[in-house]
Order: structure tokens, then C-alpha cells, then sequence
């Protein structure tokens, strides 16, 4: 009699879907008293605002479990181009390296403070670049010293299954051994929001998280 062998991950896997559902706020209606120059003129107060982009692309999710097995490091880049830093959200595995190379006319000096990974890349003309290692998971918050307003994150996860959710906050992850775990979902304004998860031994587990949606000058 012929025996048929497979692993037990090739066995027992499934798969994890769902949808990130991002809350509008709805805006307060505030009295805003007139203000007025020496002519007479109301002065106006609205900001130059940029281009949004999908409010997803700035959202990550990962699953935490008791035994984390990384992916393999990547080397991936976060541009410094228009005064800002491109993408303004890197998900990647512990041990990946990120290049920043200097797209701009101009110096920057990309830093951050996070306990996560702390580091200050000195000032760098265009056309340069310099790389940063992230060896450990979690949060890094980074900035330019010369300009405030250039922001990004990097989520340095210890799980093989991450990213950011479509265009339509939705999510899937296959082969995932049965088990419990946690879906992380991480934005700047709103920080980690946590759900348990019960992968059964075939099938698919569903799941929804709601969060706030925030706007990203606040």
C-alpha cells in the first residue's frame, strides 16, 4: 500500500481575510470671528492642502503569534523627493536595510529618535544616499532636521505575514498555520489597535477592525 506523506503546514493552513474599515469623523461646525487687515478685507484662512493619496497607504497590518517566524530581510527605499519622504509608510522584516537616497536640489538630514532604531544620517546633497540596518521590531518615527514637515514611519515586524491593506482596506493572508494570533494595525495618529484571531485548522478566519480616520495634517 503506497503512502502519502506532506507536511503538516502543507496539511493544516488557512487563511486569514478581512477589511480595515476607516472611520470618518464628522467635521464640528465652528464660529470663526472675521479678521480684518487695514483695507477692510476679510483675510482668508484656509491651508494649502497637498494631495491626500489613499488613506490606506498610510495604515500597516501584521499578525503577532507566541512563536513568531520572520520573513526574510529586504532592502527597500524611502526617497527624500518634493521636501517629503517617499513612501511616507515602509512595512518591512527585522534585520531589513533601507536606503534614503536625497532626490532634492537641496540638504536634508533624515533622523529619528524611536527606541526602536535611533539614527541621524547627517547632512547629504542630491544625488547621494545613505542606508540604515532596523536589526529589532517595532515603530521608528522619522523626520528631517531641516524641515519639520517631512514625516515617515517604518514598522519593523517579526512576522511573516504584513503589509498595508488595497485601495479598499481589504487584506488576505495565505498558509497561515492554525493557531491564535493578533492583528496589529498601526496609524500615526491613532497608534495600535489590537484583535485576537482564531485560525481553525481549515478554512478561512474573517475579521474587521475599525479605526478612525484622521486627518494627516493633525
Amino acid at each position: 500500500m503506497a503512502l502519502c506523506c506532506a507536511s503538516v503546514s502543507q496539511i493544516f493552513a488557512s487563511e486569514i481575510s478581512g477589511k480595515i474599515i476607516l472611520q470618518k469623523r464628522r467635521p464640528e461646525k465652528t464660529v470663526v470671528s472675521a479678521v480684518y487687515d487695514l483695507r477692510g478685507v476679510a483675510l482668508s484662512s484656509k491651508r494649502s492642502a497637498g494631495p491626500a493619496g489613499n488613506p490606506y497607504q498610510r495604515v500597516a497590518i501584521w499578525l503577532e503569534s507566541e512563536a513568531p517566524v520572520a520573513a526574510p530581510p529586504i532592502k527597500a527605499m524611502m526617497r527624500q523627493r518634493n521636501r517629503t519622504l517617499d513612501p511616507g509608510l515602509l512595512v518591512i522584516p527585522v534585520g531589513s536595510t533601507i536606503d534614503f537616497p536625497n532626490l532634492d536640489p537641496i540638504f536634508h538630514n533624515i533622523f529619528s529618535l524611536s527606541r526602536t532604531q535611533s539614527f541621524d544620517l547627517g547632512y547629504y546633497p542630491e544625488g547621494r544616499s545613505r542606508s540604515i540596518n532596523f536589526p529589532r521590531p517595532g515603530i521608528v518615527q522619522v523626520y528631517c532636521h531641516i524641515h519639520p514637515n517631512m514625516y515617515a514611519a517604518i514598522v519593523v515586524t517579526e512576522s511573516r505575514w504584513f503589509g498595508k491593506p488595497s485601495e479598499d482596506g481589504s487584506f488576505a493572508w495565505h498558509d497561515v498555520p492554525p493557531g491564535t494570533y493578533r492583528l496589529c494595525v498601526w496609524q500615526k495618529s491613532t497608534g495600535i489597535a489590537h484583535k485576537v484571531i482564531e485560525v481553525p485548522v481549515a478554512g478561512a478566519a474573517q475579521v474587521t477592525v475599525s479605526i478612525p480616520d484622521v486627518d494627516p495634517e493633525n
